[in-house]
């Protein structure tokens, strides 16, 4: 049984798709950020980083990360097919797809985001603000490009929980002057994930309407 900390249209987008798509049983409870549920006491002691999703598993052990949540079940679930084998040949380009989403592309997002987390000053924000959403741009079309040679899923052929990833990150532009479904190959991606059943009740159940 799992346990699931998650608000709607956040990181916990990824591991709960990955969810539905294994069967297990799990429980989601949402963590209301617009309330700043996030830093109360009682949530603080099991994601002291304030942020979600969080994961709990086997009577009270903890996990948070995004990345961490969704290879931890994609491993522990090899029979749902969501990550390649170690011995694959899709395997190095997989984990390179997992850290690019996280540590590139989701960074340049989330300083679009919330840059009142990184700078002080309003004018400082916003020319942060603006830098950020050029930057995502760009690495959108440098994903279109990939996909547009190598696709139509990142890793060639076959899906992997780092689409999911990639289109939980383009649902994050949707406010942005290019948002990501502006590239006809990324557009393509987030297509072919939102006819994956599981996608589509974890869209429903955290009530987001995905933009295509």
């Amino acid at each position: 049984m799992y346990t699931l900390y998650w608000s709607p249209a956040s990181a916990n987008m990824t591991p709960h798709a990955m969810l539905e798509d294994i069967g297990v049983p799990y429980e989601l409870i949402k963590v209301d950020t617009s309330k700043g549920e996030q830093r109360s006491p009682d949530y603080l002691k099991i994601n002291p980083h304030a942020r979600v999703p969080t994961l709990v598993y086997d009577g009270g052990k903890i996990l948070y990360e995004t990345t961490a949540i969704a290879l931890f079940l994609a491993e522990r679930h090899r029979e749902a097919g969501l990550a390649p084998k170690t011995d694959s040949a899709d395997r190095p380009l997989f984990l390179q797809w997992m850290a690019y989403l996280t540590n590139t592309l989701q960074i340049a997002l989330m300083h679009w985001w919330h840059p009142e987390h990184v700078i002080d000053g309003a004018d400082r924000q916003a020319e942060l603000k603006t830098k950020a959403e050029q930057q995502a741009a760009g690495m959108f079309r440098f994903l279109d490009q990939h996909l547009a040679k190598s696709g139509p899923y990142l890793c060639g052929q076959t899906f992997y929980v780092c689409d999911y990833y990639a289109v939980m990150l383009a649902q994050w532009t949707e406010f942005m002057a290019t948002p990501a479904h502006a590239n006809p190959h990324v557009n393509k991606l987030i297509r072919l994930v939102m006819q994956r059943p599981g996608y589509a009740r974890m869209l429903k159940a955290e009530g987001i309407e995905q933009p295509v």
